[in-house]
């Protein structure tokens, strides 16, 4: 197929040049460096890192947004996976929020060749479905398979051991219950009573309600016999560390999302759980300021991780029918994402990914 004609300009939702907020301006269509492809998007779906990229760390005339579907339409030079071809549907997530020529809120975007994936042809994942398997789909195989040492398909874990996922209705959440059943383990989750049979429906075995701290922690200890080792915490803000830490029977690991606060560590150490912090951001294989003064350094083997996962997406949904979250699609398309940013903002937004259609393609 050849290549299509691709214009100079582009829309896409941009860090505004003076002020902590994002608009919709023209911007220059990226060019492509070596292992790079271009895709045209097609859909997106948004998460919380990028309205607070925007609101807090952004600097300005970057592109926001992380994941994306699309079509590519040019192939860039040295390719290190040379397979594709111009018109094949790709998936996958960039590091928006950060780079004037990278984000995924955008008519184009660039993307390295090795960190995109095929949407499947048939199925239920089409276009729509695709960008969902982004943040929350790698971050949950991030830490499950490279951090909390899970065994990655089609190996299985031979002792049914309890795994703990606070925020089981988030879309991480929602992804790490799959993918911990997946793995052989036993789940147990936190969600609003509202959700219980969704989370369910996603592979937790129990559900707890976090709204009261003591006795979730009771009923957790209940359930697992105190048998807990190892955890992660989807939310990672108020009760979620006391109530993740202290449903340990013993040593362990917890892994969140967010820097644990004062009052964690000092648990952490009282109990002898080990935390650690993990960003899907590492996955793209490069360093960056994750708050001011504050760096992430380059981790080469979660890069090579996440080519393994792109390489392995199509087969976790085809064939261990991994599920994309539940959608709620908006209107709008790049404009429409300012609306979803105030609404995830405002706390509207629980157990739905918001996904926009940016153009056909």
């Amino acid at each position: 197929m050849s290549s299509p004609q691709i214009p100079t300009t582009m829309k896409a939702l941009v860090q505004h040049e003076t002020e902590k907020r994002a608009e919709v301006k023209d911007h220059v269509v990226p060019q492509l460096d070596k292992n790079q492809v271009l895709v045209k998007i097609a859909y997106v779906s948004q998460n919380p890192t990028d309205w607070k990229h925007s609101a807090f760390l952004s600097p300005p005339n970057v592109i926001i947004g992380c994941d994306y579907s699309g079509v590519i339409v040019k192939l860039g030079d040295d390719l290190k996976n040379n397979t594709w071809a111009v018109g094949d549907r790709v998936a996958g997530m960039v590091h928006g929020g950060k780079f004037t020529d990278k984000g995924s809120f955008a008519e184009y975007a660039r993307v390295e060749s090795d960190l995109l994936w095929k949407v499947p042809s048939s199925g239920d994942v089409g276009l729509r479905e695709a960008p969902i398997y982004g943040i929350g789909f790698s971050t949950a195989a991030q830490i499950l398979y490279t951090r909390l040492g899970l065994p990655y398909p089609p190996q299985k874990a031979d002792n049914s051991d309890w795994i703990f996922i606070y925020g089981g209705s988030t879309s991480v959440g929602l992804f790490a219950c799959q993918l911990a059943k997946l793995a052989g383990y036993k789940v147990v989750t936190t969600a609003s009573p509202r959700n219980f049979d969704l989370v369910k429906e996603y592979g937790a075995d129990e559900v707890v309600d976090y709204h009261n701290a003591d006795q979730a922690i009771a009923e957790i200890r209940k359930i697992t016999g105190g048998s807990l080792k190892k955890a992660l915490d989807t939310i990672s803000e108020g009760d979620s560390f006391r109530i993740a830490l202290e449903s340990f029977g013993g040593k362990g690991k917890l892994n969140t999302l967010l820097q644990i606060n004062d009052d964690g560590k000092k648990l952490a150490e009282q109990k002898g759980v080990e935390t650690e912090l993990t960003l899907a951001y590492t996955l793209m294989g490069n360093a960056f300021e994750f708050l001011p003064g504050k760096t992430i350094p380059e981790v080469p083997s979660d890069r090579e991780f996440y080519v393994k996962l792109c390489k392995d997406t199509p087969d976790f949904i085809q064939k261990y029918h991994i599920r994309p979250n539940p959608i709620t699609d908006m209107e709008g398309g790049l404009e429409g994402i300012l609306y979803g940013f105030e609404h995830m903002k405002e706390g509207k937004v629980s157990a739905s990914k918001l996904v926009y259609k940016i153009a056909e393609v």
